[in-house]
């Protein structure tokens, strides 16, 4: 059987414990959201800024996805469990914000359908090659989190600008080009996953720790064989 092993070493670098405290992070801006949010529908009796300080929470956290970057990098602290922890914490943070946001109005509940479906399916592919690919982040991903990002803050107001645009405003579109960018980014990681897969069954590697050039490997072996085509 293969099995992921992870020391408590590589766990608890910096980086990593920044990852926790986006994940962690989740259920407090979540609450804060939907006690504030409802409020402003007059189903609860909190304050409205609290939907705000949901927001700030939110963003805060956000930002360590800027710092856990530069730290691994800077000193040498990149590890294969802060891979897997990393792209968890952004799903975890962006399903909270969306599921709060649908609870109390401010987003429709088919946008939630869309991103938990993908996420399930990157999720059930994953666990199944995990050990035999490693699969890195690419800039469609990024663009995608980001643009998706900026729609749900959007949303926050979303109160405000449907009295000015009506129901699907300008929030809601950008929250749609984000899913849109979403899906083509995770049909990415299937291709570049099935070219790795396919590579290390070939070179009998299926079931070993993962090998960080796997990406070189397989892009020289596919130039490699261009060239001998042409």
């Amino acid at each position: 059987m293969k099995r992921l092993v992870v020391t408590k070493k590589e766990l608890f670098t910096i980086p990593n414990i920044l990852t926790f405290t986006r994940i962690l992070s989740v259920p407090v801006y979540m609450t804060l959201i939907i006690l504030g949010g409802l409020t402003v529908w007059h189903y609860a009796q909190y304050p409205e800024w609290y939907v705000y300080v949901g927001l700030g929470v939110m963003v805060f956290a956000a930002a360590t996805d800027l710092f856990d970057g530069m730290i691994a990098r800077r000193f040498n602290q990149g590890t294969y469990a802060g891979q897997l922890l990393d792209p968890i914490a952004d799903k975890t943070m962006h399903i909270g914000c969306v599921v709060a946001l649908i609870v109390v109005g401010y987003l429709h509940w088919a946008f939630v359908i869309f991103l938990v479906f993908r996420e399930l399916c990157m999720i059930v592919i994953g666990s199944f090659i995990f050990n035999d690919v490693n699969i890195k982040s690419n800039m469609l991903g990024k663009v995608a989190s980001a643009i998706l990002s900026v729609g749900m803050i959007a949303c926050f107001f979303h109160p405000y600008i449907r009295q000015l645009w009506g129901e699907y405003g300008f929030d809601w579109i950008i929250v749609t080009v984000g899913l849109v960018l979403n899906w083509a980014a995770a049909i990415n990681y299937a291709v570049d996953a099935a070219k790795q897969y396919k590579y290390n069954k070939a070179h009998g590697l299926l079931g070993k720790d993962p090998d960080p050039a796997a990406d070189t490997n397989v892009e020289n072996a596919d130039e490699k064989t261009e060239n001998k085509e042409n």
